[in-house]
């Protein structure tokens, strides 16, 4: 699990930094305006992404099992209906929200002095939709298989690529957030053009050779069984931070930046609960398909074990010296001021959203997307953004309150988890090979 687990770590670190590099360098040619408009545009990307990151976890429980049950043959199919349900949502996710981005900033509130940079970097963005969501459809299945060596190696060209593109488009040309974007785009499109030859070189299964552009009805019923709730599941979470981060706009500029930067921070933070999560999917899923139910729970102990230290570290760091923290996306004295006790009281939640991970790793290697499902709709709404409104609106704490309400509800869906675990019923396959 651990060799399988680190070249994991080592891709959402690339990841991680491959989504930071814009703030950094945007954040000190650009300065607060640029922060926030990456940020914000940002922010209505991720939740367009999740909604491939969900269903594409249904096709590597899938796959996962489909190894666990000696039924390879069968991951074409699975590849084939795959890729060609993500090319045309993706595409037809690209004209609608390309359409409408004037109307989202607008509804979110964007501060006027970042609107025009906001508005362009989402945009820019968009074209890359497609690419994306092809990518991120084979990097899940390549995991499924217990591959994780292609994805890190092709994040790690990326991320260089993203840095070096950086430097030049906003640091030389000073082209904002602008040509932060431009970058973003570039490194998309050439990590899905690389990935198809790379994968299909090492398996046979995804060889475009072999791959059709079809959809097996079987197959799709299957990913949308397990990969739906999960996608509804990132939808929400993603769409509560979106609408907190209009509770942040409230506040100005400088709010908004410190909002980007912490949560920027908070990918850092879990990064390892993440790569754990996503291990523990593979894992469990073979492992549930062979029937190894207790080495399944035993492979959760071990990758909590292995992903709270990290946490641990960027929740001390952040507690002792916050303002250092911060000062690696911003010199702006105002972010850094009001910025050290938002970030000391968000950092609480780096080390419960880690022990979450790792329970819904077990649950979606089991195929019990539908618990995690609800875990999300229950804390998102119900506690992270009526508390964030709450604490910001109603108590003296202001725009600090906000940042309260984030630890809360990572502490609810780890309860519900662990319930759910401790009943025995996750052992009851949801999933007909």
């Amino acid at each position: 699990m651990l060799i399988f687990s680190i070249p994991l770590i080592i891709t959402n670190l690339l990841q991680a930094i491959y989504s930071i590099v814009d703030m950094i360098i945007v954040g000190h040619f650009a300065g607060s305006a640029g922060l926030t408009a990456v940020g914000n545009g940002g922010q209505i990307t991720q939740l367009i992404l999740v909604v491939v990151l969900g269903m594409s976890n249904g096709g590597a429980v899938l796959v996962a099992q489909m190894i666990g049950a000696k039924k390879k043959e069968q991951i074409v199919d699975v590849t084939s209906t795959m890729c060609t349900l993500f090319f045309w949502i993706g595409l037809a996710v690209t004209i609608v929200i390309f359409i409408l981005s004037p109307l989202l900033l607008q509804a979110m509130d964007t501060p006027s002095e970042a609107y025009v940079q906001t508005l362009s970097y989402l945009r820019i963005c968009l074209i890359g939709t497609v690419f994306i969501y092809l990518y991120n459809v084979m990097a899940a299945l390549l995991r499924g298989v217990g591959e994780s060596m292609i994805p890190m190696i092709l994040i790690l060209i990326t991320a260089i690529l993203n840095i070096v593109l950086d430097l030049i488009l906003v640091g030389h040309f000073d082209m904002n957030a602008t040509g932060a974007a431009i970058a973003t785009l570039s490194t998309q499109v050439i990590c899905c053009i690389l990935v198809f030859p790379l994968a299909g070189r090492k398996y046979d299964y995804f060889n475009l050779r072999n791959v059709k552009l079809k959809i097996k009805k079987n197959i799709l019923k299957n990913i949308v069984k397990i990969g739906l709730p999960q996608a509804v599941q990132f939808t929400i979470t993603n769409l509560s931070f979106l609408l907190v981060l209009v509770l942040v706009n409230h506040y100005g500029n400088t709010a908004s930046a410190i909002s980007v930067s912490v949560t920027r921070l908070s990918s850092f933070a879990v990064l390892a609960g993440q790569a754990m999560m996503t291990a523990i999917i593979a894992m469990s899923g073979q492992n549930i398909g062979a029937g190894n139910y207790a080495r399944a729970q035993k492979g959760m102990l071990v990758g909590l074990v292995y992903a709270l230290p990290l946490a641990v570290v960027f929740f001390l760091l952040s507690e002792f010296i916050p303002a250092t923290m911060l000062r690696i996306f911003t010199t702006d004295a105002d972010v850094l001021a009001t910025g050290g006790p938002y970030l000391q009281i968000f950092a609480w939640s780096f080390l419960i959203e880690t022990v979450m991970f790792c329970l819904f790793g077990l649950l979606i290697g089991a195929g019990y997307t539908h618990v995690t499902m609800s875990c999300a709709i229950t804390t998102s709404f119900a506690v992270r953004y009526a508390l964030a409104m709450i604490f910001s609106r109603l108590t003296p704490l202001g725009f600090l309150g906000i940042a309260l309400a984030y630890p809360f509800a990572p502490v609810c869906s780890c309860t519900i988890c662990i319930i759910f675990i401790l009943s025995g019923r996750w052992k009851k396959s949801r999933i007909k090979l």
